[in-house]
């Protein structure tokens, strides 16, 4: 069981503890909490009884849904796709694709370096963390500042001016507020269902477990997102901030490719030519975690005074000068189209798991909206594949097997089994990790 062993923490979304997480490139889900699929297929008969570890499952689960549905997912697993079939085919003018899904991994995280902790200060609601937006620059390959790659950063200070840490707005802290929205949202659902007094003390208990995870200076990479969406819209209850926040985040995450320039820049940053500079660049960049900040910020000069509940899709896009969600939705089908069309041109030999990922993410796309603001249909029959769920116990022996039948059921477009699917995943794998090494040397 090799693939649980020193994985990268970029490779997987965001593990805010250590109780699962989902791995993006294995297509799998880990839960630690859960000790086998017997206990599981239990908890699945009655959520209601086990809700803190089925949580840990909607949580690591919305990473997947996020994955498929949103067009940053879909253009992620073309990435996954177009790596492991240039090290399939083993032709050395397109191992650059592998090096592209590694720079698109780290990209989205931006862990290492310009992550920072400066002062290990936790908070809580009665002393909030302060916050600045700032802008600096990445480096190059060559290890000089890059003035086409500007960086957004949020940095925290403790009520006495004290500089916590500096995380940058990041894609990662996007995903972690959709699904901290998701899994608490279920929590709260179910504990509603409960009589009064235990009503009342599982709603305590579950703001005491958010102010924990709002204000721990190790977990300030994630929880950026969520600071914004609660400082400039002025929320004060953190379910409702995490709702808000998810909202913003997924249109973020849809924003097609060729609006990005469209995105109007507020006006307060007009005041500063160098940082209309800056913007305009992150806007050309496509960087989605400052989208994420733009849209809410254009949204509250257009829209101030509206309660937080009341937020809808079309005011949001209205506001940043975005066409409305219909328009959306048929941008993004053609963006996807594209993707297709080049996958297919290229002859690559993984399409039939592309496909079962990006027909069902379109149809749940389409049932929830491009901020994931309805709620989803029945879409079973769209169903074509879904992660592997590996448990606590789970044990499989998979190292060992012939690498060469699996790789011919896989060009052959076949169904291949668990194991099978892990052997081949973590030896190409390796191979991206081995070659992306050199790259620059």
């Amino acid at each position: 069981m090799n693939f649980k062993k020193n994985i990268a923490a970029w490779k997987k979304f965001p593990e805010v503890e250590t109780l699962g997480y989902y791995h993006s490139i294995g297509n799998y889900i880990y839960l630690n909490e859960i000790e086998s699929e017997t206990e599981f297929e239990k908890i699945l008969q009655n959520p209601s009884l086990d809700r803190e570890r089925y949580s840990i499952y909607i949580h690591e689960n919305q990473h997947y849904l996020d994955q498929i549905s949103t067009l940053w997912g879909v253009q992620n697993i073309y990435k996954i796709y177009r790596a492991f079939d240039s090290m399939l085919a083993q032709k050395e003018t397109d191992f650059y694709k592998a090096r592209n899904l590694i720079l698109a991994l780290k990209r989205d995280y931006f862990l290492d370096y310009y992550t920072t902790i400066n002062n290990p200060i936790d908070g809580d609601y009665k002393n909030p963390w302060k916050f600045q937006i700032t802008i600096g620059y990445r480096f190059d390959h060559e290890g000089k500042l890059d003035y086409n790659l500007p960086i957004p950063f949020i940095k925290f200070a403790s009520k006495n001016d004290e500089l916590i840490t500096r995380v940058p707005i990041s894609v990662k802290s996007l995903l972690e507020t959709t699904a901290t929205y998701a899994e608490y949202n279920f929590k709260l659902k179910e504990i509603l269902k409960l009589n009064s007094p235990f009503k009342e003390h599982q709603i305590s208990r579950m703001s005491e477990q958010l102010e924990k995870k709002l204000y721990n200076h190790k977990l300030a990479l994630y929880s950026a997102a969520v600071h914004l969406a609660s400082v400039y819209l002025k929320i004060n209850d953190p379910i409702i901030a995490f709702k808000a926040s998810s909202l913003f985040a997924k249109i973020a995450l849809n924003i097609p490719n060729n609006l990005f320039d469209e995105i109007s820049i507020p006006k307060q940053f007009e005041q500063s030519e160098e940082w209309v500079k800056r913007c305009k660049q992150l806007l050309k960049n496509k960087d989605r975690g400052f989208t994420y900040f733009l849209l809410i910020n254009n949204y509250i000069d257009y829209n101030e005074g509206k309660e937080a509940n009341d937020i809808c899709v079309n005011d949001i896009l209205s506001a940043s000068n975005l066409p409305l969600e219909d328009e959306i939705h048929k941008i993004i089908a053609k963006e996807i189209e594209k993707l297709d069309f080049d996958t297919l041109t290229e002859g690559n030999n993984f399409s039939k798991p592309i496909i079962d990922k990006v027909f069902y993410g379109n149809k749940f796309r389409e049932n929830t909206g491009i901020g994931q603001q309805n709620q989803a249909d029945n879409l079973s029959d769209f169903l074509r594949e879904e992660p592997h769920l590996i448990f606590n116990s789970t044990f499989f022996e998979y190292e060992n097997l012939d690498l060469r039948p699996i790789i011919d059921k896989v060009v052959a477009q076949q169904n291949i089994t668990r194991e099978e699917w892990f052997r081949f995943h973590t030896y190409f794998e390796k191979k991206i990790d081995d070659f992306d090494v050199i790259c620059g040397i």
